[in-house]
């Protein structure tokens, strides 16, 4: 009599039942690329508000504006409204603009901004605030501190 190797039917049927199994578990832990690109935004928005507060501070420093409480600084396609040459917390209106205009966020960021002193403007992708998944600016103080912007990407 000859002897066969292989599987039998109900071996295979069984192996791909666990492989099943273990791929409708496991798949969502590796595969999560919504989180991801929500993260990555956000971090990419944290990069460009870093660049355009950079770039009003130096320009008002050439403008001799960097000690001032309060003023404006004319860039290429806005006024920015600055506090001690950096650009002031706030969204984007129709004349001038603060942090929101500078860094160019249009109307895909929320932004959810306090009346406290330093004033600080959150920035998060979509249509509604969530404090777990933002970019957070905080204007300078006085002319010794400067305006500083955090992330926070535990929730997205």
């Amino acid at each position: 009599m000859k002897q066969q190797k292989g599987f039998t039917l109900i071996e295979l049927i069984i192996v791909i039942v666990v492989l099943g199994i273990l791929a409708v578990t496991a798949a969502p832990q590796f595969i999560n690329f919504q989180s991801d690109a929500r993260e990555s935004t956000v971090k990419g928005a944290q990069a460009s508000i870093q660049g355009a507060m950079q770039l009003v501070y130096a320009k008002s420093l050439i403008d001799g504006s960097d000690a001032a409480a309060t003023g404006t600084v004319v860039t290429e396609n806005d006024t920015i409204d600055i506090i001690y040459g950096y650009p002031a917390a706030e969204a984007a209106s129709a004349t001038t603009g603060g942090i929101a205009a500078a860094a160019g966020l249009g109307t895909d960021w929320a932004s959810s901004a306090t009346g406290a002193t330093p004033n600080v403007i959150s920035f998060t992708p979509g249509a509604t605030v969530n404090a777990t998944c933002a970019v957070v600016y905080t204007e300078a103080t006085d002319a010794s501190t400067p305006a500083s912007v955090t992330v926070d990407t535990s929730g997205c």
